[in-house]
């Protein structure tokens, strides 16, 4: 009981620092590479089932990355592409939407893709390529300013990862033929973003905070300590990107 007063009242945030979302290029290259991974699927794995996960979980990760935005949730700045040595400015709107490819359709994606393919040797060294590729993109970044701070275990987010949790095992169950499939994209999704967390984190671009609360009410901000980053950014992976990102592939694959 003790233990789950503590995770419920004291609070632990996520803390994105750098630049969030300022290059252009690096976008639209995942952007890229996603959508050559929907074209290869469709022509070569007679399937569209990667061009259907990658669409609408990018429109849905769009309206997010507007939402948050619009109530200065996240510090976005303005995106730029260099072409030739010329800095161009995107416009605000294409900038949130090439950020909700990224967080939408390119995880989606990739979890999807080399999820039906874990088996094939030439495929998973496409794979880490692209990790290798996403690695060095992070070491190039140098900025730590402070862009976003959310609390991951406020009400609201515990309650929408509950839904979305009943939600796929409800899924699961009425389509039991997808399950094995939905454990082979939540391993790719999850694989993926476990480099890239880590390294963002060993980076200082990711940071947790962690605030305890005592009978008074108060909170008082508590040293940063490795397993607090291990538990807060591991439960990020496995719930926030792995367990709410199977919810498009029930959505717009068995239910589209």
């Amino acid at each position: 009981m003790l233990l789950k007063n503590n995770i419920l009242n004291n609070q632990y945030y996520i803390v994105r620092n750098g630049d969030f979302a300022t290059c252009g290029n690096t976008k639209i290259l995942y952007s890229m590479f996603a959508i050559l991974l929907a074209i290869e699927d469709y022509f070569v794995g007679n399937s569209s089932s990667c061009f259907i996960i990658m669409i609408g979980s990018t429109i849905i990760w769009t309206i997010i990355e507007f939402i948050l935005f619009v109530f200065k949730i996240r510090l976005i700045k303005p995106m730029y592409i260099n072409f030739f040595n010329t800095k161009i400015e995107l416009h605000k709107y294409l900038a949130l939407f090439l950020q909700g490819f990224q967080e939408g359709g390119l995880i989606t994606t990739i979890g999807l893709y080399f999820g039906d393919r874990l088996n094939n040797f030439y495929y998973m060294l496409i794979f880490h390529i692209f990790i290798i590729f996403s690695i060095i993109n992070i070491f190039k970044k140098v900025n730590l300013n402070k862009s976003s701070r959310r609390q991951v275990n406020s009400k609201g987010s515990l309650g929408l990862m509950s839904f979305f949790t009943i939600f796929n095992l409800t899924m699961l169950y009425l389509y039991p033929d997808h399950i094995y499939r939905q454990i082979k994209m939540f391993f790719a999704m999850t694989y993926f973003c476990s480099f890239w967390t880590f390294f963002t984190w060993y980076k200082g671009f990711r940071t947790v905070e962690t605030l305890l609360y005592d009978n008074k009410k108060n909170f008082t901000k508590k040293l940063d300590n490795n397993l607090d980053s291990l538990i807060v950014l591991g439960y990020d992976i496995i719930f926030e990107i792995g367990i709410a990102y199977l919810t498009f592939y029930n959505l717009f694959i068995i239910l589209f």
